[in-house]
């Protein structure tokens, strides 16, 4: 990989912050480009950073290439938007037609239209764990605890659901119990999924005996990990705990934790397993 600027595209979250970091730590010259409304650009600190409006795509490209970038990471969360919302500058007028066609489509369909367009304009798209493998799920348990043998089974059971739903182009996580599926992630995404189950469980409607119930993460069959890579935080781990459920399951390598000594040190402190698995 070549040693030049690197550009972070900034959405929302803890990744993009930890990526400019790490980026810069070894040796990298950072420029982050931060999406209005998603991205906190104070958060940054001193990071060469400027602000963009989706619709502002012919300046980003002018930034870029004043500052002689050629790789790019596309990180963070970003809720989709509109194309009628984009309201295009000027010089991204040009640019429409490329993204009136990426629109027309799921999630998968518009970001591969993304890293199209940016790789058609010159750039050399990266993953996050390309520029930071350490800010992926390693093999192993993050904490102190490690799933036992019935959990790992339901944590198999959980990836092959989710290859399985792979062609349907829905969530990347999933939650198991008592040897059946409880919950599978659509457009809530999978905090939210989390939190449907704990009301579940409040309201008795759903009885998860202690020592049961696994998250699972992992990204679909044909996923652009450039793009779109499954992610956790600290806080999915307060959701899992608050649901009542005994741990994660991570597609090892595959899935975003950011800093894994800390979302270890979450995990001991919840009482949870948080577990890399391989592929």
């Amino acid at each position: 990989m070549t040693r030049g600027p690197l550009a972070i595209i900034a959405g929302a979250g803890e990744f993009p912050l930890r990526l400019a970091a790490v980026a810069a730590q070894r040796g990298r010259t950072v420029f982050v480009a931060a999406l209005d409304g998603a991205a906190d650009p104070a958060a940054f600190g001193s990071v060469d950073l400027q602000s963009y409006r989706l619709g502002q795509l012919g300046r980003l490209l002018e930034d870029l290439r004043g500052r002689a970038v050629t790789d790019m990471v596309l990180i963070g969360s970003l809720p989709r938007p509109s194309f009628a919302a984009l309201r295009p500058e000027a010089s991204t007028l040009r640019y429409l037609p490329h993204f009136a066609r990426a629109f027309r489509g799921g999630d998968d369909h518009l970001l591969r239209g993304v890293v199209s367009f940016f790789e058609g304009q010159g750039f050399t798209v990266h993953g996050p764990a390309d520029i930071a493998p350490d800010m992926a799920a390693p093999i192993g348990a993050l904490g102190r605890k490690t799933a036992s043998t019935e959990q790992k089974a339901l944590i198999a059971r959980g990836f092959e659901l989710l290859a399985a739903l792979s062609p349907f182009d829905v969530g990347q996580a999933a939650i198991l119990a008592d040897h059946r599926v409880i919950a599978i992630e659509a457009a809530e995404g999978t905090d939210a999924m989390i939190r449907r189950v704990a009301d579940l469980v409040a309201s008795g409607r759903l009885r998860i005996a202690k020592g049961d119930g696994v998250l699972v993460k992992a990204p679909k069959d044909g996923q652009d990990l450039r793009v779109d890579m499954p992610a956790i935080g600290p806080q999915t781990l307060r959701n899992v705990a608050a649901a009542g459920l005994s741990g994660i399951g991570l597609c090892a390598g595959r899935v975003l934790v950011g800093d894994a000594a800390a979302l270890g040190r979450h995990a001991d402190q919840a009482g949870l397993f948080v577990e890399g698995v391989g592929a």
